[in-house]
């Protein structure tokens, strides 16, 4: 975008969001600290939209910002050489939201105000009580990764550049995992999807989207996985919910030892068929006499304190039925498990339930898991790519191209992006040469060498570079020998220069440099 449409973009946000400070009693300082976060924003939007392609609407986003602050009581900055502000840093926070009395205090950074202002409009995702083993877990995980994408406007982006810093991520698990799913389903779906209010069946619903677009056993695997490591990742912070899904796993394997002894299992259920059918012919009889049901009203109320006495009869035959349709559902629960299909049914679910919660007490398999996350994920995005429909291909196929380039720059761990984690570079090359191939194919790219192995070659470390606009870059080529020096231009500015093996003796004119894209 060019710099005058910035500034007539920003000039038009800027006076909305002047209109609301006008009524707002916000100091001097915290007013200036949101327009500045508001031209950060606008300077950087063109630029993060380009790069991670499937974002929020620009004039959306910003209006959405605007009314956050319309709802504002009251912000208020914080020094950081104050004793508030050393608690701030020593809690490892830069703002504390009060979304009950519309508050905020904060440390004042562009970065603070925007999560914060987040945090204060911040629907959390809930899970219902079915998926009682997750129900903290995942909702955990994907709330703290949304809050984490939506700052990486002003985080990563500053109207010139592209810079991710792992050390600004509060937690790269999160965001990992919720930017594979924000790629897999799209951010409209995603955002949607979390702010659901019905909570039955929401897993569902998740998983019914993935497989209308991907191969179900991969998204069958791929959701297993994310809630494991979302347990893992609980747990580690949450020591009540540790404690219970211990409790949770403790209760499973018990009972998964008692229906693994099958011969035991019979005889028990069987005696406790009997004394159940006992206790309701006893309760059958005494609904249907007023003699016996006025005995066990006194037999009852002799041994209840003053204040647990029964009112009434008629109270206590209420609570006979109560107590006959409870025995009557034990019996059913029996009838169930000696049913073969029920007997195998829930053993295998608790088979599930053990194995899910094996990892409460150690770490130790969590890069197992996101290395295997993330080699479904790409195979995932074969399978899309395989899918790109001709009408679209050419908008498809290039924003693939991008989401692979921004893939790249995912960060992994405190150390890594995703691009530098060796055990995927095999998985990654191959699904980068398959875009590549397609591109050539739709004549979407143009030729470089007039070799399409060579041209996959000089092209992929591209997708490693974190070039502002790829539909700038110019390639130049210069044969030496057995190897090709690449010199990558962006525009008319020398980027970078590498060299790749010469494998079909290719010859290259030195001088002419190629448009990565056909116009």
């Amino acid at each position: 975008m060019r710099t005058n449409d910035i500034i007539s973009r920003f000039q038009s946000n800027n006076n909305k969001l002047e209109a609301v400070l006008t009524k707002k009693k916000f100091s001097g300082d915290v007013k200036n600290l949101l327009l500045s976060t508001l031209y950060k924003i606008t300077s950087s939007y063109n630029d993060y939209q380009n790069i991670k392609v499937n974002v929020e609407d620009k004039n959306k986003y910003v209006e959405d910002l605007i009314k956050i602050i319309e709802i504002c009581e009251a912000i208020d900055i914080v020094n950081a050489n104050t004793e508030e502000g050393k608690s701030f840093l020593k809690e490892g926070v830069t703002s504390k939201v009060d979304t009950y009395l519309k508050t905020i205090r904060l440390i004042p950074t562009e970065k603070a105000m925007l999560y914060a202002l987040f945090k204060m409009n911040d629907t959390k995702m809930y899970l219902d009580e079915q998926y009682n083993l997750i129900r903290i877990a995942l909702p955990e995980l994907l709330n703290e990764g949304r809050d984490i994408n939506n700052i990486e406007i002003i985080r990563d982006f500053n109207a010139w550049s592209w810079n991710t810093l792992p050390s600004e991520i509060s937690n790269i698990d999160c965001n990992l995992i919720y930017q594979n799913l924000q790629i897999l389903l799209g951010f409209e779906f995603l955002n949607n999807w979390m702010k659901l209010e019905n909570q039955k069946q929401l897993l569902d619903k998740l998983k019914n989207k993935l497989e209308e677009k991907y191969d179900k056993d991969e998204v069958e695997k791929l959701l297993n996985l994310i809630y494991r490591i979302s347990i893992i990742v609980c747990v580690q912070r949450n020591k009540n919910e540790k404690t219970r899904l211990l409790e949770e796993k403790e209760w499973d394997e018990k009972e998964l030892a008692r229906l693994s002894d099958k011969e035991s299992l019979v005889l028990e259920l069987t005696a406790i068929k009997k004394k159940k059918s006992k206790e309701i012919k006893k309760l059958d009889k005494m609904i249907n006499s007023e003699e016996l049901l006025t005995k066990e009203f006194e037999k009852r109320n002799k041994k209840l304190s003053e204040y647990k006495k029964i009112f009434s009869v008629s109270n206590l035959l209420g609570t006979i039925k109560k107590e006959r349709k409870k025995a009557l559902n034990e019996i059913e629960e029996c009838n169930k498990l000696l049913d073969a299909k029920n007997y195998v049914r829930r053993k295998e679910e608790l088979e599930k339930n053990v194995d899910l919660l094996k990892d409460i007490k150690s770490s130790r398999n969590k890069e197992k898991y996101k290395i295997e996350i993330q080699k479904i994920f790409i195979r995932l995005l074969e399978e899309r790519l395989d899918k790109i429909e001709t009408v679209d291909k050419r908008k498809d196929l290039i924003e693939l191209f991008w989401i692979l380039r921004y893939y790249n720059f995912i960060v992994y761990d405190e150390e890594h992006f995703i691009k530098d984690i060796e055990i995927l570079s095999e998985e990654i090359g191959r699904l980068e040469g398959k875009v590549i191939e397609k591109l050539y194919e739709f004549k979407i790219l143009n030729p470089i060498t007039k070799d399409l192995e060579t041209d996959i070659e000089i092209i992929k470390p591209i997708l490693a570079s974190r070039i502002m606009n790829l539909e700038n870059v110019s390639i130049q080529v210069i044969s030496e020998w057995d190897t090709l020096e690449v010199n990558i231009y962006d525009g008319k500015i020398p980027e970078y220069t590498f060299n790749v093996k010469n494998i079909n003796n290719i010859q290259a004119k030195g001088k002419k440099k190629i448009k990565l894209f056909v116009k």
